[in-house]
């Protein structure tokens, strides 16, 4: 595609250029730069895509997008803006032809719920005999081959390359996790979404977004962007779900279980083996039942029946759908001990989060009428949001009945300080220990572990690797508790 016929799919756009070319890419890397490419200067947070703008040059760019005017080089388009990111995501969209516009895109954001969600609705989509792309916290999944997640929602380039690779393999879906980082940076800018949802909102990132209020703004700008042709599904139960659909242009669906929803769940059955409950569809009560299990996944799962139904899947379909799912990977899946205790593998590396996980582990406790435990073994990641770290290991004091304190990724911070940061929340309480070596942590759990106990081991999930001054090595929650499952 010719470079002025590109620019003629961008509204809002006048520049002089030079030259036309035939574009045959995009970059804001200038390693991955090639003959004929545009190349997007970027300011970040580490670094300035500007100190890379003559690399760029010379792997091949012939238009560079960029913030800041300097001395030009001759044969070399140039483009300034103010805001580079947004224009990356409209020449991203208009490259590969507007992707967005040729699937049904369905969004979902939350603090926590995001990626079971998101399976779920995949799940339905595909009992129902169509193909549907996965982009998220796990995978990546936009032909009949799936890759590892890098972002959870990945750089406009990298997105609409993939939804078009969806197009291209017959996909008439995509469910996206649609990260708040995501909507701040104008990540998803200019895609057309068929549906968005809204989980839940509790604090997180808030080493980016500072306040709980940019937070939520960040979230809302989803909803914000829906088209009247589209529908926005929000948890009418969480403190946010009505402010965060309120400007939305979008058909208004709610879901809950205690406020009046659209979608409400009734008749609640939570225990090892799964959960199920009772909604409305269209004036008939019909039963879900799934192989997922704690209160939290009953929103998830009422999400997505909500989401699929308002699609116009008939619930048959979703009901089948739903009992044919068993897990997502590191959410909640539990492992049978040999000493007669569960072990369970869960995500949860937000202080609500890691509530919900507690609370959903004594409800099974309380469910099986019988003597057992909480133990809880966690940590926090560091170089991140660093407020979550005492109400986390309040948290885990406070409802569990013992807590062994580790590594989580440290990242590039002293484990030890992490951990005596967790402490500084714990008031006089003395159900825990510490152990900074996360192999040894769960190794403890399962020894002090007894029949009818829940180990519960939070935050690392899906991850294959625990990441230590830059260098991630492999390490999964999993694989460890199989090992000294004895």
């Amino acid at each position: 595609m010719k470079l002025t016929e590109l620019l003629k799919k961008i509204s809002d756009l006048n520049s002089e250029l030079k030259y036309d070319f035939d574009v045959n890419g995009l970059a804001y890397d200038s390693r991955k730069v090639n003959q004929n490419y545009i190349f997007f200067a970027i300011k970040g947070y580490k670094d300035d895509g500007n100190k890379f703008v003559n690399s760029a040059i010379s792997n091949g760019a012939k238009l560079i997008v960029t913030s800041e005017k300097s001395e030009e080089q001759n044969g070399i388009n140039y483009i300034y803006t103010e805001n580079v990111r947004r224009l990356m995501a409209q020449f991203s969209c208009a490259f590969y032809d507007y992707p967005s516009e040729k699937l049904n895109l369905i969004g979902i954001t939350g603090t926590n719920g995001k990626t079971t969600t998101s399976y779920l609705i995949k799940s339905i989509i595909e009992e129902n005999n169509f193909k549907s792309g996965l982009i998220g916290t796990i995978d990546y999944i936009s032909s009949d081959n799936k890759q590892e997640s890098s972002l959870t929602t990945p750089e406009s380039i990298e997105l609409n390359k993939m939804l078009s690779e969806m197009v291209n393999s017959g996909f008439e879906y995509c469910v996206m996790e649609v990260s708040s980082v995501s909507l701040v940076l104008d990540r998803v800018f200019g895609l057309n979404f068929k549906s968005a949802v809204f989980t839940n909102l509790t604090p997180e990132h808030l080493d980016f977004h500072k306040t709980m209020d940019e937070y939520f703004k960040a979230k809302k700008i989803l909803f914000d962007n829906l088209s009247e042709n589209s529908f926005a599904v929000s948890n009418s139960d969480d403190q946010y779900g009505k402010n965060i659909i309120s400007d939305t242009k979008a058909k208004k669906i709610f879901y809950g279980i205690n406020n009046k929803s659209d979608y409400t769940a009734t008749d609640l059955k939570i225990n090892t083996k799964g959960i199920s409950f009772n909604t409305t569809l269209s004036n008939k009560e019909f039963n879900f039942k799934t192989g997922i299990t704690g209160r939290f996944n009953i929103y998830n799962t009422l999400a997505a029946v909500s989401v699929c139904y308002e699609l116009g899947f008939k619930p048959e379909t979703i009901q089948s759908a739903l009992e044919k799912f068993n897990f997502v990977n590191g959410r909640f899946n539990i492992i049978h001990l040999k000493n007669g205790a569960d072990a369970i593998i869960d995500y949860s590396h937000t202080s609500d989060s890691l509530k919900n996980a507690i609370e959903a582990a004594i409800d099974l406790i309380n469910e099986r009428g019988e003597k057992g435990r909480v133990i809880t073994v966690f940590g926090c990641g560091g170089n991140k949001d660093k407020t979550k770290r005492p109400v986390m290991g309040d948290i885990a004091t406070q409802l569990s009945d013992y807590v062994i304190i580790t590594s989580d990724n440290p990242r590039f911070e002293k484990p030890e300080e992490i951990i005596n940061e967790i402490i500084e929340g714990i008031d006089e309480k003395n159900n825990y220990e510490i152990e900074v070596n996360r192999e040894l942590a769960i190794k403890r759990g399962i020894e002090i572990s007894e029949s009818g106990d829940l180990l519960l081991i939070c935050g690392k999930g899906h991850e294959t690797y625990q990441e230590i001054n830059g260098v991630k090595n492999h390490f999964d929650d999993k694989e460890i508790v199989h090992k000294y499952n004895l």
